[in-house]
């Protein structure tokens, strides 16, 4: 029995594309709540540029994602994994940047 079979059944979760896609719409969706509730005194295109900045990192997670999928075969959850760090950052930093 070799060693890494143990770690089969992780593998397999962490490389199934629903699992990944779904973290990803979740992380866009707590991200986008904590950038909408972010303070910020920009009008325009400014403000949905700000606001939304999580949704095209998401967006932009999703179409890496799916292109990787027909390139590599395994440790696509990677790239899931930067995105969902990526936008965390984002929403983060625009929620503590001071606007005023």
């Amino acid at each position: 029995m070799c060693i890494l079979s143990i770690f089969d059944p992780m593998n397999t979760l962490l490389n199934n594309p629903k699992h990944n896609i779904i973290a990803i719409i979740i992380t866009e969706i707590i991200t986008l709540t904590i950038t909408f509730t972010a303070n910020y005194n920009y009008t325009g295109i400014e403000g949905v540029l700000v606001k939304w900045t999580p949704a095209f990192i998401g967006l932009f997670t999703l179409i890496i994602y799916f292109i990787s999928r027909f390139i590599f075969k395994k440790y696509n959850w990677l790239i899931s994994l930067a995105g969902i760090i990526f936008m965390v950052f984002a929403a983060v930093k625009i929620y503590t940047l001071n606007f005023s």
